[in-house]
């Protein structure tokens, strides 16, 4: 996730790099520099491929051709490199992400029956979704709505205290946040379709500014400007993949994004080519000097004003769209769009 204007300041991202304080000349020789073609390259951004392929078609029903077949791999190897690469098996990989989808929908979609939430994340039956779900959560699907769950891997909870205490996206917490801090001026806005360059890394949690996210975006923002493509409407976009409440910290996918002229269908072995769904989003101005505040403020909108929209979150990711804070002596504050999917609210009748 990254932070703000300038990365020289507390190396922190590239928030604002892509305006004013960019300047592509300047920096053409440590884009390059930091560009390394590599072979290992080559299969990550093929991965990549495969991960976005299986994200658009947890519903469907996916086969080790098919996905090999997106990766130019042969199907008898593919399965290995896979698991080599990504740390988990094909079939395992796939099955997280349809529960965790699915977690995510239970909680955005509150109105959506738990048979049809399974049904489309690709479950045959309620009754296969819902020992599936309850092994990997603990708790049943219609627990899971009003309780936050234990992650895998959490072992402070003593036996039988897998289904807890809180809800996913707990008002409360907003409610302890300083009053005159609390505003929340959230448009509805249809956004376009964003053609970008990306670099994906894993191991993403809310509020904290990793290192390697910061490489990530000092990466792409490198090969972007070694090609001459910035410009006066350049954005710097972060795309959380995963819910860090659902999803193992270290399996949570974000992707670093600068959008680029639709004329460019490929990068390198290390930065590839995608587009971001355009569509309705409900987008929240965040300007605030901690990277905290930004978690904090995400999960207001999700449990604070999303019940009171008449919106329901879709299965697309949200963006966080990076700009310059415009007041003076204001270098270090961080300034996002955070943008939620959106859809009407469903009634169940």
């Amino acid at each position: 996730m990254p932070a703000s204007r300038r990365f020289e300041d507390r190396k922190l991202g590239v928030g604002g790099v892509v305006r004013r304080r960019y300047d592509p000349g300047k920096h053409r020789e440590l884009g390059t520099a930091m560009i390394t073609s590599s072979p290992r390259g080559e299969y990550t951004t093929r991965l990549n491929r495969v991960v976005n392929h299986i994200g658009a078609r947890l519903d469907e029903p996916l086969t080790l051709r098919e996905l090999a077949d997106v990766a130019g791999f042969s199907p008898y190897h593919f399965h290995r490199i896979f698991k080599g690469v990504m740390g988990e098996t094909l079939s395992s990989f796939i099955w997280r992400l349809r529960l965790e989808r699915a977690a995510n929908l239970l909680v955005r979609q509150p109105r959506t029956r738990v048979t049809d939430i399974a049904l489309s994340c690709g479950f045959s039956s309620h009754s296969n979704f819902a020992r599936a779900f309850k092994e990997r959560f603990g708790v049943s699907a219609s627990e899971f709505r009003t309780v936050q769950p234990r992650k895998p891997g959490d072992t402070d909870r003593k036996e039988g205290e897998g289904s807890t205490t809180r809800a996913l996206y707990a008002p409360n917490e907003w409610a302890r946040y300083p009053k005159e801090r609390r505003t929340m001026n959230v448009e509805v806005k249809t956004l376009p379709t964003y053609h970008v360059a990306y670099i994906r890394r894993f191991a993403y949690s809310k509020g904290v500014f990793a290192e390697h996210l910061n490489a990530a975006f000092q990466q792409v923002c490198g090969w972007v400007a070694a090609q001459g493509l910035f410009g006066p409407d350049t954005l710097v976009i972060g795309v959380p993949h995963d819910n860090p409440d659902v999803t193992p910290n270290d399996r949570c996918r974000y992707d670093a994004c600068v959008t680029v002229p639709s004329s460019v269908t490929t990068a390198s072995t290390d930065v590839d080519i995608q587009d971001l769904p355009g569509g309705r989003y409900a987008v929240l101005r965040i300007d605030v000097d901690e990277p905290a505040e930004i978690g904090l403020k995400a999960d207001a909108m999700y449990g604070d004003w999303l019940p009171r929209s008449g919106f329901q979150a879709d299965d697309r990711p949200p963006l966080e769209i990076y700009y310059d804070s415009d007041e003076p002596g204001t270098e270090k504050r961080i300034v996002l769009d955070f943008c939620i999917p959106v859809t009407p609210l469903r009634s169940l009748a």
